[in-house]
């Protein structure tokens, strides 16, 4: 994997399978600064595609004693189903950073909205 950052934003992460020859070829075709990842593991079970799509949009965050807030939004496309966002909730206050920048564990998360698609 390469992921690629221009003007300091990370604006691309490409997905490629092939020797490390292939990699560095395609990473002097990208601009700007890059980082390239080794797969290290490649598992897991893959189930059938949902007939609903069970996706979370929700920010999480940290309010400081001056008043100031600190957040960031994350997107899931689809969770379980039996799942909901009191899980989400649960697995990730204290656990997920305050922001994209800082490295303060949050300390609260709210429901952006729920989505669930045919």
């Amino acid at each position: 994997m390469i992921r690629q950052t221009i003007g300091g934003k990370a604006v691309n992460t490409v997905n490629v399978t092939g020797t490390e020859a292939d990699i560095l070829a395609l990473a002097g075709l990208l601009e700007g600064e890059l980082t390239t990842y080794d797969l290290k593991f490649e598992g897991g079970t893959a189930s059938a595609m949902p007939s609903l799509m069970n996706g979370k949009k929700f920010s999480v965050g940290k309010k400081y004693l001056s008043g100031q807030t600190r957040s960031a939004s994350v997107y899931v496309p689809h969770i379980k189903t039996a799942k909901s966002f009191s899980d989400i909730s649960i697995a990730v206050i204290g656990a997920f950073d305050e922001d994209f920048e800082g490295s303060a564990k949050c300390e609260y998360s709210n429901l952006i909205y729920d989505r669930q698609e045919v």
